[in-house]
């Protein structure tokens, strides 16, 4: 039955494929897609007061700031997503996180206290990417799965 995933699980296939069904039908309410949109939102402000306001603590270190940036950056993807159903992804959800983190950068630019990275782009994207990829290769496993 599982041919294409070892120590598959037909539960937990459709498990995910029911959770895929579930986040389609609450993207419909009006209430789920206003409450989402306020979180994104207001994380998307309070993202950019922190990145621009002074540190009051020792920087961290590189490898430490860029996992921050994936991580932020896959957690907005994921909130994007669910506050809203336009596709495709990269023009009406990737293409504009991207370009928050590119605002933030050149903001920072502008600040004595924080300076543009290339990198942190970088990272921004590659959590983007992430996110879309996890998400991909889990509805791609449950729906593939339970079609066999």
């Amino acid at each position: 039955m599982c041919n294409h995933v070892p120590h598959c699980n037909k539960r937990a296939y459709k498990i995910m494929y029911k959770l895929i069904l579930l986040v389609r039908e609450l993207r419909q309410k009006g209430a789920f897609k206003v409450s989402t949109r306020l979180l994104l939102l207001f994380l998307l402000v309070l993202g950019l007061w922190g990145a621009t306001t002074p540190l009051d603590h020792t920087p961290i270190s590189r490898f430490n700031d860029k996992f921050i940036h994936m991580t932020v950056f896959a957690g907005f993807a994921f909130l994007m997503d669910l506050a809203t159903a336009r596709k495709p992804f990269w023009l009406w959800k990737g293409l504009p996180l991207l370009m928050y983190g590119v605002v933030i950068e050149v903001l920072q630019n502008f600040t004595a206290y924080r300076s543009f990275e290339l990198a942190d782009i970088a990272a921004d994207a590659f959590g983007i990417t992430l996110y879309y990829m996890l998400k991909f290769s889990l509805r791609w496993l449950a729906v593939g799965e339970l079609k066999t």
